[in-house]
């Protein structure tokens, strides 16, 4: 794949609303799920929470990449700075 053709593949990903799209419809279904768990599941709810903060940095990250390739300064941090909730047992 030439660099071009990357290019026009990453505008044509970039304007697709099926794609975007799918990560809204999966946040959604991960949040609902995790919403209808079982009061005593916290593992349940944990792995739906979890799912969905993975979506949600899978999607910022496509669209950085999709918007030049690189992170900025602000989204680096954000990323760097997420702590990950690891619940006692």
């Amino acid at each position: 794949m030439t660099e071009a053709e990357r290019l026009q593949w990453a505008k044509d990903a970039e304007k697709n609303p099926a794609l975007w799209e799918s990560f809204k419809v999966l946040k959604k279904t991960y949040m609902q799920e995790a919403s209808t768990c079982d009061p005593k599941d916290d593992i349940g709810r944990y792995r739906y929470i979890e799912a969905y903060k993975n979506i949600d940095v899978v999607e910022k990250h496509l669209k950085a990449v999709l918007h030049g390739g690189k992170l900025t300064n602000k989204q680096q941090r954000e990323f760097s700075s997420k702590k990950r909730f690891i619940p006692s047992f």
